[in-house]
């Protein structure tokens, strides 16, 4: 299956004359370009330059001597559909060449390279004119090309203004280029807008896949870090398996198997048990957290779905449930926290917003009460003031079967140590049955919280989310009516008018 890369480009030996660069368990091919390994503003970077004595430059053959080939390979890798995002900074070299005067600062990505660099597609920008001052030149800023039968020059002179358009960049700044690739459509969109800059809608390459390369052309010393490919999943091809949520209808169909993606997902040692997690999308990290007994990480589909596009989602599939072990200590929400912070630290260094429901919304208070700095906000679902002996759990796995064994039977097939399922819920229920959250936990979540709750809500009564909204320093409330529990299932547009606002502020 394809997996998530997330290629860090880390401190390797080389020199300007090396073909290759190790970066980690990847390797970039370098592809007439001379590059190197620098620390650059703090950080270690890839920083490539045209190589003239590979390919010489000739102003008067502008055609035959640009857009060519110049990049940095990355190996081992056969991209067809997916995302390619990259952070890059561009120089013009110094001194500046006469010769190529007036074909400057040229960056980006070649992307489909097909074996022996014979055809591929390239975008790239130039910004060196993105703020220029002549509405002509800003408009050359974004170009695409498609080697070796559809170089620019061919294409301005066939298609007019069809294959560029401008940007807001500049040189000595670092830009976000994220390409989303999809048959023969690409989409730029460039330092993480929301919608796209640039749109390609019908590529002209011959090549339909192949590696990925971070490109320069003609008077350009270019630098890249943070290199992130994520690949269509593959369940857009219809190979995937089908995954349902508990008494999910017959009519509702889930395109991808969340908490069963093996294109997406990942495993992380927490104490004594592996947590599995997938990872979607790129941005501002938002964990997601599914409720507990019941729950699974595919019943959260639509939060999922909804904020893959513009953030990076860490959805876990939380101790005991689905793929993850069980463990063989007493369950604790210090426990669950714990194991959904060790999952959060082998993703991103950054706070991450928290989005839990039922028992994940609990992990999550706990969570943000213990992190304090790790956690930017929260988002509860159905989850108030518990104290012992407000509500009785009784969870019988032979009942749970009986009532959907469909859903039970993925759900077995999942589990690491499915012959414990019964021995774990008898814990679960005593865990449930004696736990607390109230005013010293409630008091201690420092960072912005937004609760939501139905209005008919069995499991958190209304009266014990009111009373958590008012111990929750700095606390919004959503209230859904005429919806019970599970209120993202039954009115998840009312939900997700509430979460998208608190998402932005």
């Amino acid at each position: 299956m394809k997996k998530v890369l997330i290629v860090t480009l880390v401190l390797g030996a080389m020199t300007a004359h090396s073909q290759k660069l190790t970066l980690g368990n990847q390797e970039f091919e370098l592809k007439n370009v001379t590059g190197s390994i620098i620390e650059f503003q703090g950080e270690k970077v890839l920083k490539i330059e045209r190589d003239l004595k590979a390919i010489p430059f000739d102003e008067a053959r502008l055609e035959a001597t640009v857009d060519e080939p110049t990049f940095a390979r990355l190996a081992n890798l056969d991209f067809e559909d997916g995302t390619i995002e990259v952070k890059m900074y561009s120089q013009l070299q110094d001194p500046m060449p006469q010769d190529y005067k007036h074909a400057q600062g040229f960056i980006g990505v070649a992307f489909r390279v097909g074996e022996n660099e014979k055809a591929y597609e390239s975008i790239y920008l130039r910004p060196k004119v993105g703020r220029s001052d002549n509405q002509m030149f800003r408009n050359h800023t974004v170009q695409y090309y498609a080697y070796p039968d559809y170089k620019f020059e061919t294409l301005r002179k066939a298609h007019p203004g069809k294959y560029e358009a401008s940007a807001p960049v500049n040189i000595h700044e670092w830009i976000t280029m994220r390409i989303e690739v999809n048959g023969k459509k690409a989409e730029l969109f460039v330092n993480d807008a929301r919608y796209s800059t640039f749109v390609v809608d019908s590529m002209l390459s011959t090549s339909t896949h192949g590696g990925i390369g971070l490109y320069v052309d003609m008077g350009t010393v270019g630098y890249f870090k943070d290199l992130k490919i994520t690949p269509k999943e593959k369940y857009e091809a219809g190979d995937m398996p089908q995954l349902r949520r508990i008494f999910q209808p017959p009519h509702i169909v889930n395109k991808i198997p969340y908490g069963a993606n093996e294109s997406a997902g990942k495993y992380a040692q927490s104490g004594d048990a592996k947590i599995y997690y997938e990872v979607y999308g790129s941005g501002q990290p938002v964990v997601v957290l599914h409720g507990g007994g019941f729950g699974s990480t595919i019943e959260m589909a639509d939060f999922i779905g909804h904020l893959k596009p513009n953030y990076q989602v860490i959805a876990i599939s939380t101790r005991g449930h689905g793929k993850s072990e069980m463990g063989d200590g007493p369950i604790t929400y210090e426990q669950k926290a714990n194991d959904v912070m060790t999952v959060v630290n082998a993703v991103t260094k950054e706070p991450a917003i928290v989005l839990g429901f039922s028992d994940g919304a609990y992990t999550g208070y706990k969570l943000a009460s213990m992190y304090p700095e790790r956690v930017k906000k929260l988002i509860a679902i159905g989850a108030g003031e518990q104290v012992p002996g407000l509500r009785k759990v009784v969870l019988d796995t032979k009942e749970a079967y009986a009532l959907d064994s469909a859903y039970w039977k993925q759900q077995l097939a999942l589990m690491p140590e499915p012959e414990r399922w019964q021995e774990y819920w008898t814990t679960m229920a005593h865990f449930y049955n004696t736990m607390t959250a109230s005013k010293a936990l409630f008091n201690s979540i420092k960072c912005p919280v937004l609760l939501v709750s139905g209005e008919l809500d069995r499991n958190a009564p209304l009266p014990t989310i009111i009373n958590a909204y008012n111990m929750i320093p700095n606390c919004q409330l959503s209230i859904v009516p005429n919806t019970g529990h599970v209120v993202f299932l039954e009115n998840f547009p009312a939900v997700w008018a509430s979460i998208a606002p608190f998402l932005k502020e």
